[in-house]
């Protein structure tokens, strides 16, 4: 009987993974996305004094909790990729309100925050990547926005845990900037920033490059 459940726990997990039969906001049953979670996702952005100072403005949707701390972590750990639309979704408003407030001018370009090689693998693409994409589709109608997808990580170590310090010297010199992003109002995006190590370093290696940033807007802030 025990390895009956367990085989029928297993295949509850595969058809969770392949069909999600719950919110990936709060657990509601028989829904992949409820109407209160989208709600709680749509804050205007506010800004933020991240620990390490990148030099440009960071934006954050909200804290990393409730749903969106559960959307994000599904999304990056638990392979549901159908939540970098809601989460798309999200950010493309705080892109149009940024917009509205005078913040952000001209033709959006969103540049997702760098990834290793082995995360991406590991979760079955760039969801940073994925959840930009889902926000420009959004966003089309009422302002051009392209999603760049410059950068990439090299050499640095898993982050969690670590101190502000070392978090930045963890990420030091390991952005790399693959390409240049089109002519456009760049806009760093991230899920969860916590120290703003990532963001500085990633806004310097643009900067070495000759490509200001704008601005830095996250899905959450921890």
């Amino acid at each position: 009987m025990r390895i009956v459940r367990g085989v029928l726990g297993g295949v509850d997990d595969l058809i969770e993974l392949a069909v999600p039969r719950t919110c990936g906001g709060c657990g509601f049953p028989r829904v992949r996305w409820c109407a209160r979670c989208e709600a709680a996702l749509h804050d205007v952005p506010a800004l933020i004094r991240a620990t390490v100072d990148p030099g440009v403005p960071v934006w954050t949707l909200g804290r990393y909790d409730g749903a969106r701390r559960r959307a994000v972590l599904q999304l990056k750990e638990r392979g549901r990729g159908d939540l970098s639309v809601p989460l798309g979704r999200a950010l493309a408003h705080a892109v149009l309100r940024l917009r509205a407030w005078g913040e952000l001018a001209g033709d959006v370009v969103l540049v997702p925050a760098p990834t290793t090689a082995w995360a991406a693998r590991r979760r079955g693409g760039d969801v940073v990547t994925a959840v930009c994409r889902a926000a420009a589709r959004t966003a089309e109608p009422a302002c051009p926005v392209t999603v760049a997808p410059v950068l990439r990580a090299v050499g640095a170590a898993e982050s969690v845990g670590l101190s502000a310090s070392a978090r930045a010297a963890n990420v030091r010199g390991a952005v790399r900037v693959r390409s240049l992003p089109p002519a456009g109002t760049v806009v760093l995006v991230d899920d969860v920033v916590t120290t703003g190590a990532t963001l500085a370093e990633s806004v310097a290696a643009l900067a070495r490059r000759g490509v200001p940033v704008a601005a830095a807007l996250t899905l959450a802030a921890a």
